[in-house]
């Protein structure tokens, strides 16, 4: 009787530890899922929103948007310049990625359908010979980094971003797609 009392009292230790395995894998599981979920729920974006000077193309305006349902926390926005030529061609200058940041390019929290300006003509200004230049091709990109609400940990993306010549002899910034 003795030996049916243990034998009785390991199994059922052995399926209250695998009921314990059991939950602590679904719980982990749930919890990675909803880490991806949260991580990669918001929608942020780039864009050039205009110029400030006409045919400058470092007069341009560049904005952060949240065009996701959630808030983000800590954001971080800056210009990662890769390179800058002034033309006539042999006026290059290969920065080899200087990253710029300002203050009015952070924010505490970003609303959904909400922008922020970054400013990375001034970026770029300060890389010219000659800042009243109009004719720069440049190539960069607007890192952004920031904190899904409920998430501890920070995500960062990269927009890249470059000058083109227009048929009237405009200079003007244009989204490279992402690879």
């Amino acid at each position: 009787m003795q030996d049916s009392q243990s034998a009785g009292k390991q199994r059922l230790i052995r399926g209250l530890t695998r009921t314990i395995k059991w939950l602590v894998g679904m719980s982990l599981v749930a919890l990675i899922v909803a880490g991806f979920v949260l991580t990669n729920l918001p929608k942020i974006s780039a864009e050039v929103s205009g110029s400030l000077r006409s045919n400058d193309p470092t007069g341009a305006v560049f904005s952060v948007s949240n065009e996701g349902s959630r808030p983000v926390y800590d954001v971080n926005a800056g210009c990662e310049i890769i390179r800058v030529d002034e033309l006539p061609p042999g006026n290059r200058h290969f920065l080899g990625s200087t990253t710029f940041y300002f203050p009015e390019s952070r924010a505490e929290i970003l609303l959904p359908r909400h922008k922020m300006t970054v400013p990375c003509g001034r970026a770029i200004a300060t890389k010219l010979d000659n800042v009243e230049a109009s004719e720069v091709y440049t190539q960069m990109f607007i890192v952004v980094t920031y904190k899904p609400k409920g998430l501890w940990w920070h995500k960062s993306e990269k927009f890249p971003m470059e000058t083109e010549k227009t048929e009237n002899g405009t200079w003007i910034w244009k989204s490279i797609p992402k690879d």
